[in-house]
């Protein structure tokens, strides 16, 4: 299978939709990092009573100009394949953190917040492909760098689903990622880390 990925924009928007709210997404449109909220029971409250509006801030910032993220596409078939909420890390409201810690680095760094596959395409080995196809993408953008934030094994194994939506860490290292480091995030239940891939110059 050939993968393209393309930017969030009108003319994908439902298919962003379809992936996020059908495919387990659980109300939250993989806005959480898009938006600051009193609590964590404020975010949960509102997944569960107005999903809606996690899907209209994700809108409302696609149409602000932002980037929010990209759907991958079967370049075969046209078939929405997975969401990836992937965004330079100054334009993630929740990494400010890591924004902090990198610098003016932050500014060509992109980091990926959430993974969501097709639920007809997992345990097909289609998840490298779709981070080896948004490296080629973030090339061309001039990202120089992607992040992604995986839980560790441990936390996998006595969480389970719970904790899949940023992807998982064996996917990152087959895309040609490397751990370097905690996550900024990092809680004694749930460790993750930070994997890094290089992208660069953007293809000619």
């Amino acid at each position: 299978m050939s993968i393209v990925v393309r930017a969030l924009a009108p003319s994908t928007f439902s298919d962003y939709e379809a992936l996020t709210r059908d495919e387990g997404g659980g109300g939250c449109y993989c806005a959480f990092w898009h938006q600051k909220f009193a609590s964590h029971d404020a975010w949960l409250a509102q997944c569960r009573k107005r999903p809606e509006a996690n899907c209209a801030a994700i809108r409302a910032k696609m149409d602000a100009g932002f980037h929010v993220g990209v759907v991958a596409y079967d370049e075969e078939t046209s078939r929405a394949i997975a969401w990836v909420s992937v965004a330079p890390l100054p334009e993630i409201y929740w990494a400010w953190k890591r924004v902090a810690a990198l610098g003016v680095e932050a500014a060509d760094t992109a980091g990926i917040v959430c993974f969501t596959l097709g639920r007809d395409e997992r345990g097909r080995g289609r998840s490298a492909s779709v981070l080896a196809a948004l490296a080629r993408y973030g090339a061309t953008r001039g990202w120089k760098r992607l992040e992604g934030y995986p839980f560790d094994a441990a936390a996998l194994e006595k969480h389970g689903d719970d904790v899949l939506w940023p992807g998982r860490p064996e996917t990152f290292a087959s895309a040609g990622f490397e751990r370097i480091g905690a996550h900024w995030l990092e809680h004694a239940d749930y460790p993750r880390s930070i994997w890094r891939r290089d992208l660069g110059p953007p293809p000619t």
